[in-house]
């Protein structure tokens, strides 16, 4: 009698560490999935994987890792970077996050520029001026980057009540200057970047 009960403890006992095993497993892992994004909230997005460009090794930030999930639809776009372990962002430095619209000389995606929107005059007051301007990629600032202890990786989340349309670029860059004080308000190193497919 007590081997036949000792049987079917040990069995009860094999079954119980089995389920708590399993259901501890389910858990982290569900929590692996979703620890990249949440602060957003976007329901109906897209992600877009961004690439390191040759001059992340000038801050040795070669080897990082981010991806961006966007809604244009809805006005949101948040970005998840990775630095690989026992990098750092350069004293003194901070990174932040654009979208960016192509100019009239190439890069990736297509200019959105356009003469439909000059009927009653020229931008800048300046034809010259504005030939220039359109040559340039035009940027909308995101945000600096975050970081965020818990999941280990730096953020940034950015809602507006309009859409990315003209938009084909999402692309990360440090600053130098640190965003402070007088500093330049234009993108500073390009690190990362990814295209917005449309």
């Amino acid at each position: 009698m007590n081997i036949i009960l000792t049987v079917i403890i040990f069995i009860a006992s094999i079954l119980l560490v089995s389920w708590i095993s399993y259901n501890t497993g389910r858990s982290v892992g569900e929590g692996l999935e979703s620890s990249c994004f949440g602060r957003g909230g976007i329901i109906e997005g897209v992600e877009i994987p961004l690439t390191t460009i040759s001059m992340a090794q000038n801050a040795n930030l070669q080897k990082s890792n981010a991806v961006a999930k966007m809604s244009s639809v809805e006005g949101k776009v948040e970005i998840a970077l990775f630095l690989s372990e026992g990098n750092l962002i350069p004293e003194g430095s901070v990174l932040s996050a654009w979208m960016i619209d192509t100019g009239s000389q190439g890069g990736i995606g297509k200019t959105s520029s356009s003469e439909n929107d000059q009927k009653y005059g020229t931008p800048f007051s300046n034809v010259d001026y504005s030939k220039k301007v359109e040559e340039a990629p035009f940027s909308l600032y995101l945000g600096k980057f975050e970081y965020d202890e818990k999941r280990n990786g730096y953020y940034v989340y950015y809602s507006f009540s309009d859409v990315f349309d003209p938009y084909d670029t999402i692309m990360i860059t440090i600053e130098s200057d640190g965003n402070i004080g007088d500093y330049d308000p234009r993108p500073g190193t390009p690190i990362l970047i990814g295209e917005i497919k449309k």
